[in-house]
């Protein structure tokens, strides 16, 4: 399943749009939203990554496991309340986070929504490509997200995973 995602901060993200809370306060900081992001990662409505530069990125979905390997992966518990997940972005999450009448997914993030059996999930993001080599596109997919049942959620993510821009963010 194709999806191509816009990202104008350098950070991705999936969260369970029938549980994640998006509203922190119109004159969010750094220090909140990311306070906010760890909450909603601990109980599993929201998994976010930096993706390393911004870029118009082509997503492959996979309800089944792969040996697909790439650059670079990480692992988190997420959960789909109602059967679905919303493949998004940081803007998307701080314009909720700043007015309390956006409500995700927004109008133009419908078509990223993806319909899955209502549950507790792994997923599994795998970068395919550096984004910082010479050639960062040369894969016509950017990142794989392969999501499997899980039984028990995995370890939280204390930080965000490849986080290296999110200090400017």
């Amino acid at each position: 399943m194709p999806f191509e995602i816009t990202d104008d901060s350098g950070f991705l993200a999936i969260i369970d749009p029938d549980a994640y809370r998006g509203f922190v306060h119109t004159d969010w900081t750094r220090e909140t939203i990311q306070e906010h992001f760890k909450q909603e990662m601990c109980e599993q409505h929201l998994l976010i990554w930096g993706t390393g530069l911004e870029h118009f990125w082509s997503v492959d979905v996979s309800l089944q496991p792969t040996k697909v390997t790439g650059f670079r992966e990480v692992i988190g518990s997420i959960a789909a309340s109602r059967g679905r997940l919303l493949l998004t972005n940081y803007e998307s999450l701080t314009m909720a986070a700043q007015f309390s009448d956006v409500t995700l997914p927004q109008a133009h993030e419908r078509e990223q929504l993806l319909s899955l059996s209502p549950g507790l999930y792994d997923c599994r993001i795998i970068q395919l490509s550096d984004p910082e080599s010479d050639a960062p596109f040369e894969e016509s997919v950017s990142f794989i997200y392969e999501f499997a049942h899980a039984t028990s959620p995995r370890e939280t993510w204390s930080d965000i995973p490849w986080r290296s821009k999110f200090h400017n963010a």
